[in-house]
């Protein structure tokens, strides 16, 4: 008899289970060749669930317009006796509102991989948007 008291102690019936807290969804538009849209994508959801963040692609109700490119650049082997150059990964975006605002520009680059690259610039993009939601300090 106390162990069915003590388990009813430990599991009341009617105690609603935790809410499980539901992302907030982002909706963008990602303007970019097709694989380098699923990239950026990809990316997006992988960090931004970090930070309760769903993003979806939506062509026409979209909360940012974002132009994305990946392009191939070169960096410099400053090595004893190795010298020339090799390529690297570079990617660009533009993130504007609904409203086509511009809201902030920036690339990077020397990464290895447009995967590097486009990593990069989905943890910038988040960094700016949560950047973009605090309130201002007085």
């Amino acid at each position: 008899m106390l162990a069915l008291a003590l388990l009813v102690l430990a599991f009341p019936a009617n105690v609603p289970a935790k809410a499980a807290v539901e992302p907030e969804t982002v909706k963008v538009k990602i303007e970019a060749s097709e694989m380098d849209r699923r990239l950026l994508l990809q990316k997006l959801n992988e960090h931004g669930a970090e930070h309760g963040m769903k993003f979806v692609l939506d062509e026409k109700e979209f909360n940012y317009r974002i132009e994305f490119a990946t392009e191939q650049g070169h960096a410099w082997n400053a090595g004893a006796g190795s010298g020339g150059s090799y390529n690297t990964s570079e990617a660009k975006a533009t993130v504007y509102d609904e409203k086509d605002g511009e809201l902030f520009h920036f690339s990077r680059a020397q990464r290895r991989t447009d995967t590097g690259a486009t990593n990069a610039v989905a943890k910038e993009i988040i960094k700016r948007m949560l950047k973009l939601k605090e309130t201002p300090k007085t």
